[in-house]
């Protein structure tokens, strides 16, 4: 039996500049304030939110046995007694 899908929620990230050579990301408001602690001068870059998105079934690329039965001709051309019989 099919499972109905849980709603996932958007979790925020937020870059944050230690110090001039390290970046973080923090996922949560609380620990933005631990590092606060540890770095007064910490600096906040950026602060967006995770986006959900469903994966979308893709078409697959056509494999090399694929491409060469594709390349063959749909019926094969009619045979020399055949065009001779045609022409009588």
């Amino acid at each position: 039996m099919a499972r109905k899908k849980r709603e996932k929620e958007l979790q925020p990230n937020i870059k944050v500049r230690l110090d001039r050579r390290t970046v973080i990301t923090v996922r949560d408001r609380s620990k933005l304030e631990f590092w606060k602690e540890k770095y007064p001068g910490l600096e906040i870059l950026e602060e967006s939110y995770d986006k959900v998105e469903e994966v979308k079934e893709q078409p697959k690329p056509k494999t090399a046995k694929a491409a060469a039965k594709a390349k063959k001709p749909a019926s094969k051309p009619a045979s020399k007694t055949a065009s001779k019989t045609k022409k009588a």
